[in-house]
């Protein structure tokens, strides 16, 4: 009888362990674009604000020859809706997602905004105001 509850023993803390490794794991992170580098797109004009030029970094990516870009635009012209609009923009944003949440860092948003409102003449805030799926921005 002893070797049962033996056994027993050693099954459950097999199990909690199993089940703590599980826990342990982290899970994946979500990726999105955040609420705060949306709003980048609120204010963007013809000439670049003084304020853009003091962002302390360089973007790494440059969204004025980044592919996809006229996708996003074709798009979001005229009257654009939700599902055509942003679905184009999640598929051009989204893997940059990363340097655009760190706008205050290296100014990717901005520079990115910039191009999809200016050369594809959108009107500013589109993106914040018809993609955003709530409080934490745009999921990707």
């Amino acid at each position: 009888m002893g070797s049962t509850s033996t056994a027993a023993r050693l099954f459950c803390c097999v199990a909690l362990s199993m089940v703590a490794v599980g826990f342990a794991i982290p899970q994946e992170k979500t990726k999105f674009i955040s609420m705060d580098a949306l709003d980048c797109g609120n204010n963007i004009t013809e000439i670049p604000s003084p304020s853009r030029k003091l962002v302390q970094g360089v973007c790494p990516v440059r969204f004025d020859t980044s592919p996809g870009m006229d996708v996003v635009i074709s798009s979001c012209r005229g009257v654009p809706t939700a599902q055509r609009c942003c679905g184009a923009f999640k598929t051009y944003a989204c893997p940059y997602s990363d340097v655009i949440n760190n706008n205050a860092e290296n100014g990717c948003a901005s520079a990115m905004f910039f191009e999809i409102d200016v050369r594809g003449r959108l009107r500013p805030g589109l993106f914040s105001q018809l993609c955003a799926e709530g409080p934490f921005g745009l999921k990707c």
